[in-house]
């Protein structure tokens, strides 16, 4: 494993601290340059937002992301900082494409979000949850209590939604957009080609130019 700087400076000062063998040294080095990776993804993807005049949308897409990959899951990247270059292109332009779409009717817009909904809810009873292969879900009562879990933020999404479509809010339409869309991007992470399109991303081989020409 490839560890940041910062992360092995945390994780051996917390484990002298502590006590820590070297294993769970090494573990600890782990989750801190996840959780360093994720805040700096998290950071990028509400500044390309923001300069793409959709940080609230940004914001939408992220929360809603947020809360389905904690309990429908979804396919993953074998490298952390990939998954992140995922996170930070995808939802702002996911936004971007609210931002678009909110320009439509009503009668429009209600179509594209029942219609995102249903391919949501299809999805989560279909395959809900999709675990990763390095941490798989073995336990069925976990199972279930994660598919329970992602059908009620489906439904806390709907009523977000019913309220939206009444709210005066100058951005609703924006983000009401953006809440369907982000749940059409799950359901894609939830069936076979969202883990076809990792895998492609997992496999893309990222080499200096001047070492493919030696």
């Amino acid at each position: 494993m490839s560890y940041l700087p910062i992360s092995k400076r945390c994780a051996a000062f917390l484990a002298t601290r502590t006590g820590l063998a070297q294993e769970k040294e090494i573990i600890l080095s782990y989750v801190i340059e996840v959780l360093v990776i994720n805040l700096l993804n998290i950071c990028l993807a509400l500044l390309l937002g923001f300069f793409l005049g959709v940080l609230p949308g940004t914001v939408a897409c992220l929360v809603t992301a947020f809360f389905f990959r904690h309990t429908a899951g979804g396919a993953h990247s074998n490298s952390p900082w990939r998954c992140g270059l995922v996170t930070v292109t995808v939802f702002p332009l996911i936004a971007l494409l609210g931002l678009h779409l909110s320009f439509l009717s009503q009668s429009y817009i209600d179509t594209i979000s029942a219609a995102c909904v249903l391919m949501g809810l299809v999805k989560i009873l279909q395959s809900a949850p999709v675990d990763n292969p390095a941490a798989p879900i073995i336990s069925p009562l976990r199972r279930k209590k994660l598919k329970t879990g992602s059908l009620i933020v489906l439904l806390v999404l709907v009523l977000v939604l019913i309220f939206l479509r009444q709210s005066p809010w100058p951005y609703a339409q924006q983000v009401s957009l953006c809440l369907a869309l982000s749940v059409l991007w799950i359901s894609l992470m939830l069936s076979s080609y969202g883990h076809r399109i990792m895998a492609w991303i997992d496999g893309i081989s990222i080499k200096k130019e001047r070492f493919e020409r030696r």
